[in-house]
C-alpha cells in the first residue's frame, strides 16, 4: 500500500473501501460507504474526553492506544461493520506536502521517485530513512505540477497498526485536504484555497488553474487556548495573506474559499 494511492484518482478511478475513518487530536469520524455507487451508508462522530493522538511527522502519534482502540471499536458498531476494507485520514502535522515546479519529468516511476527524493532533499535536507512518499503529476508535457506526501513508515504503522487489530484492512491512509480536492475538484475550475482546520492546525491547499499551486500548514492556537477572537484573527490573516503572495506571485485572482 503506498501513501496516498496517487492522492487525485483513488476514490474516482479505484475501488472504494468499506469505510473512511478520520483520526484527529479531539474526535475520531467515520463514514460508511456504498461499493456499488459511492453513496453514504452512515456516519458517526466521537470526541475524545482526553486527546489520544499528537500529531506530529517525525515523533509517535498515539499517546494512549487504548483510548483510541475504543473509539474504533465503537465506530465500527456505530456503522455496523466488524471487518473490511478502510481508508485512513491521519491529522495533516503527521505528513509533509511539498507543491513542486518542474520543466520536464522523468517518464519512468523508478527515475520518478528518483526525482523526487532530489527536490524534496533541496527543502528538506535529511529525508527519513523509513519515508513512504507519494504524488500527482498535472497531464502533458513540458511544465508541469508535482504535489508530494511524505509520511514516516513508523507513524503510519502506529494507525494502521490499531485499525487491523480491530479487525479492519487499511488499504488507503491520508490526509483530509488531499481528499478534499476531489470533491472541490469535480465542483469548480475556479481559483480558490482549500481550507481545512484541525484544532490547531490550519491547512491551506491552493488550486489554480494550471494545478495545485501552494500548500501551507499554520498553527493558530487551539479552540480553548487562546481567545475565540484570537483564533479567528490567525485564521483571517492566514488567509489573507496566502491570497496576497498567490495573487503576486501567480498574477492571479482567487476566486473562491473552500471550508
Amino acid at each position: 500500500m503506498t501513501l496516498g494511492k496517487r492522492l487525485k484518482t483513488h476514490f474516482t478511478e479505484r475501488l472504494l473501501p468499506d469505510a473512511v475513518f478520520q483520526i484527529a487530536p479531539a474526535y475520531l469520524s467515520g463514514i460508511r460507504v456504498a461499493k456499488n455507487d459511492g453513496s453514504v451508508k452512515g456516519g458517526f462522530v466521537l470526541p475524545f474526553r482526553e486527546r489520544p493522538v499528537s500529531p506530529s511527522f517525525d515523533r509517535p502519534n498515539v499517546t494512549d492506544p487504548a483510548a483510541l482502540e475504543e473509539a474504533i471499536t465503537q465506530g465500527k458498531k456505530n456503522l455496523h461493520i466488524s471487518s473490511g476494507s478502510a481508508a485512513l485520514l491521519i491529522p495533516e502535522p503527521a505528513v509533509r506536502v511539498f507543491v513542486l515546479n518542474v520543466d520536464s519529468f522523468p517518464g519512468s516511476g523508478k527515475e520518478r521517485d528518483t526525482f523526487i527524493r532530489w527536490r524534496i532533499g533541496k527543502q528538506m535536507p535529511l529525508i527519513p530513512e523509513d519515508a513512504r512518499i507519494d504524488y500527482a503529476v498535472t497531464p502533458g508535457r513540458g511544465s508541469r505540477k508535482v504535489i508530494v506526501a511524505m509520511a514516516r513508515q513508523v507513524v503510519v504503522w502506529e494507525y494502521e497498526a490499531l485499525f487491523e487489530k480491530a479487525g479492519l484492512k487499511p488499504v488507503l491512509v491520508t490526509i483530509p485536504s488531499l481528499t478534499l480536492v476531489n470533491l472541490v475538484g469535480r465542483e469548480s475550475s475556479a481559483n480558490g484555497i482549500l481550507l481545512n482546520l484541525e484544532d490547531e492546525a490550519l491547512t491551506l491547499l491552493a488550486l489554480l488553474d494550471s494545478g495545485w499551486a501552494l500548500y501551507r500548514q499554520k498553527d493558530v492556537g487551539a479552540p480553548g487556548g487562546t481567545g475565540p477572537d484570537d483564533r479567528a484573527g490567525n485564521i483571517v490573516r492566514e488567509v489573507e495573506n496566502t491570497i496576497r503572495f498567490l495573487e503576486d506571485k501567480d498574477k492571479t485572482r482567487i476566486e473562491r474559499l473552500w471550508l
